[in-house]
């Protein structure tokens, strides 16, 4: 009786072993081990090395739980046989099945869960050393499940969202990080079309004349930069600063061409992605850029200022007319419609 209560004891005690210790690995995040490396914590290197392959770890997990919850039920099953009566067989066998559900697996992931990282932290070494051990027969389970097996995102976007949302309730996060955080996945789901200023309200300067006959114009301006176009807007053949114009009127220059202070401008499609717009303004080192219809004209003007302001917000500086020239160009349409 002693053997059957001892071999119990010890299916019981591997069982929840293995199962507290799986719990945990899956209750810590790699960017937590990674962390954890930084602060120097023991093991913590062991722990972002199975975080990183995750698959070999929990495979020899998977094959010591079950060696002793299935070869472990069929020794009790050989002892009880022995010192039992047939009748008591199949009792042993219920209670059995119970006290690997409450104490092999239930309870030791619970535990597993709420103290993932003392856990993970000690188990990661030896479970590297385990799966070395255990490499050939570890190799051709591989082999023979890679066909039934396929890649999945490790967190998709989705569930970033929603962990920043529970975040913010649980007080981890500030409200402005978790809007941030929308924002930046928002930017992908944006195009030049959705944040440019259109043709239709777009300032822009004829190149073809002198300063001289834009002088008024130019000192109104509220613009820093402004594209300079040759006979009519949809044909932009450059930008050019208002300061550069200043300092030629101040230093009377004023019979000079405006085309003469023009720089090469970007052209964009309507499509292009806000992502994609914010990163080539920062490759090419520029601030505007005009958009091109489908057909090659011009459909508008997009800043560096716009692709931002999705990020934090309008911004409005003490030269800004607060006027959104996409709504006005909106009013202007209908007001032609009517």
């Amino acid at each position: 009786m002693q053997t059957l209560i001892l071999t119990i004891l010890i299916i019981l005690s591997g069982s929840a072993f293995f199962s507290g210790i799986e719990a945990a690995l899956f209750s810590i995040s790699l960017s937590r081990a990674k962390v954890l490396a930084e602060q120097k914590k023991k093991g913590s290197a062991s722990l972002v090395a199975v975080k990183e392959n995750m698959r070999r770890p929990i495979t020899v997990i998977v094959i010591f739980n079950n060696i002793f919850n299935i070869v472990g039920s069929m020794f009790v099953g050989i002892i009880a046989s022995q010192v039992l009566d047939s009748a008591w067989i199949g009792a042993i066998s219920a209670i059995l099945t119970f006290l690997i559900i409450v104490f092999g697996e239930i309870i030791p992931k619970s535990i597993g869960e709420n103290y993932a990282e003392k856990i993970s932290l000690i188990a990661a070494k030896p479970l590297i050393l385990a799966t070395k051990i255990f490499f050939p027969f570890i190799w051709f389970i591989e082999r023979a499940t890679v066909y039934f097996t396929k890649k999945h995102k490790i967190v998709s976007e989705e569930e970033i969202r929603i962990l920043s949302h529970l975040g913010h309730l649980e007080g981890s996060i500030e409200k402005d990080e978790k809007e941030m955080i929308h924002k930046v996945f928002r930017l992908n789901d944006l195009v030049a079309k959705d944040i440019m200023t259109p043709r239709t309200v777009v300032v822009a300067l004829d190149g073809d004349k002198t300063l001289e006959e834009l002088e008024e114009k130019i000192y109104s301006l509220t613009h820093s930069r402004l594209p300079v176009f040759h006979k009519s807007i949809d044909k932009i053949i450059g930008v050019c600063h208002q300061r550069n114009l200043l300092i030629a009127l101040g230093k009377d220059q004023k019979k000079i061409k405006v085309s003469e202070f023009r720089h090469e401008v970007t052209f964009v499609p309507e499509d292009m992605k806000a992502d994609e717009l914010l990163a080539l303004f920062q490759k090419q080192r520029c601030h505007i850029a005009i958009v091109a219809d489908e057909f090659g004209g011009i459909a508008g003007l997009v800043t560096l200022e716009d692709v931002l302001e999705q990020l934090v917000g309008e911004i409005i500086d003490e030269t800004d007319v607060e006027v959104d020239m996409r709504v006005k160009a909106k009013k202007l349409k209908e007001e032609l419609l009517l």
